[in-house]
């Protein structure tokens, strides 16, 4: 007990010596991912459950999706070329606007092939913000609280998604006793949503941010530098690609999974939810201790395999108490080496290539999600959920594999810890 209590004393005394180095623009920034985040979390949480109300299949939901993917990934590597050449905090500013707008559409249009090209709009926006994301932590930080920038960032995230789940998830069934409609309920508790991200515009206002270094403006698109990196961005992009193929087919209906297969109501959906990023919050926090004792790669190859186990778990059980503990375990594993990973391709690379690679990461994710979101409904509509949860845990594995194989020499062990080593750049 002792040992244990001295161990999270250490936690958190490292956390708040690392949370101190921050910067005030990275703090703004964090405040503004909260507040987005409560929107992500509510259409998340919220738009496969009122597209079912309203009778559309799990396949056309899939290709809703699916055009926000196929927007980010045509717009990713463009993006990190433009970024170079504009202040970030007027791209942060516009893309919250543009997300908020997109969201409002997609939930009160009528249900039709109508919301493909405005969810593929969207994506494009959103791609523009994501982009930026990973250079302006470089830009206002050190190496030396990077790691936890990045964890906390996605923190953030998940910390909203749980405020998030909980109030939204409510929101529609208080809503639904009140006015009588449910779908209505769900649109109106999507505009609250939207109100909270529109909120994110105050600390966007507020970042102090430099223009573009010189070298940053002055970099072009070089094919000698394909040439040159071409097996470092292949190496990159292969497991991001393949990990994205896996979670597409099963992540975005993970709220129909509980909905179709236990019955459960959407503010009890909601509860799972807030639960679950809750764990995946507490995963979070630990990341970057554990990736300071064995290494960004290593942290990000055994998490990801521990919590494969919890997925078979998922795909196979009809008890609704396994089913939620599994989900709570997998999504804490799982996304516990996620940040920790785009942290690791930044420092791989140097500065100038730092909106190229993160553009990278992005287009690997979303192109793989562009693929697999529709095959993933059409599975599920016709084989329910347990061949898309196991297919998942094949491409897993094999992301996994890939990670390890390329990556494994790549960090050498200091006196504080395991640091991308000289190699690499």
């Amino acid at each position: 007990m002792n040992i244990l209590f001295a161990r999270t004393v250490y936690g958190i005394n490292d956390y708040w010596n690392h949370l101190r180095l921050f910067s005030r623009n990275v703090r703004l920034f964090l405040l503004a991912s909260f507040l987005l985040g409560l929107t992500f979390a509510g259409f998340m949480l919220l738009f496969n459950l009122y597209m079912k109300e309203q009778g559309a299949l799990e396949s056309f939901i899939g290709i809703v999706l699916s055009a926000s993917s196929i927007g980010m990934t045509l717009t990713a590597i463009p993006a990190s070329f433009i970024i170079r050449r504009i202040r970030l905090k007027r791209v942060l500013q516009a893309t919250t606007i543009l997300y908020g707008a997109m969201i409002f559409l997609l939930t009160w249009l009528p249900v039709s092939w109508a919301l493909v090209p405005v969810s593929f709009i969207g994506g494009v926006g959103l791609t523009f913000s994501r982009v930026a994301a990973a250079p302006f932590f470089m830009r206002n930080s050190t190496p030396r609280e990077r790691t936890y920038i990045f964890s906390l960032s996605f923190g953030v995230m998940l910390l909203a998604s749980i405020v998030g789940s909980l109030v939204f998830g409510w929101m529609v069934t208080a809503l639904d006793e009140m006015i009588g409609s449910m779908v209505a309920a769900y649109r109106w508790t999507f505009v609250v949503s939207i109100g909270f991200g529109l909120m994110a515009l105050v600390p966007f206002s507020m970042i102090k941010a430099a223009d573009p270094g010189a070298e940053e403006k002055a970099a072009v698109f070089s094919l000698t530098l394909l040439r040159q990196r071409s097996r470092l961005y292949f190496q990159l992009f292969l497991p991001y690609f393949v990990v994205g193929l896996g979670a597409g087919l099963i992540i975005p209906f993970l709220n129909l999974y509980f909905r179709d297969r236990f019955g459960q109501p959407p503010d009890k959906i909601g509860l799972f939810y807030m639960a679950g990023h809750f764990t995946m919050f507490l995963g979070i926090l630990a990341g970057p201790i554990l990736a300071r004792k064995i290494g960004m790669v290593r942290t990000l190859v055994t998490t990801q395999l521990i919590s494969m186990p919890f997925m078979v778990v998922l795909a196979y059980t009809f008890s609704l108490e396994v089913a939620f503990a599994a989900f709570l375990i997998r999504g804490a594993l799982m996304n516990m080496g996620y940040p920790i990973g785009t942290n690791f391709g930044m420092e791989m690379v140097r500065k100038e290539e730092h909106g190229f690679v993160n553009a990278l990461f992005m287009f690997g994710w979303n192109s793989s999600w562009m693929i697999s979101t529709i095959i993933g409904g059409r599975l599920i509509e016709l084989y329910g959920y347990t061949l898309p949860l196991m297919i998942t845990v094949g491409l897993y594995l094999i992301s996994s594999i890939l990670y390890y194989i390329f990556f494994r020499n790549s960090e050498e062990k200091t006196a504080t810890g395991y640091v991308v080593g000289n190699m690499a750049k």
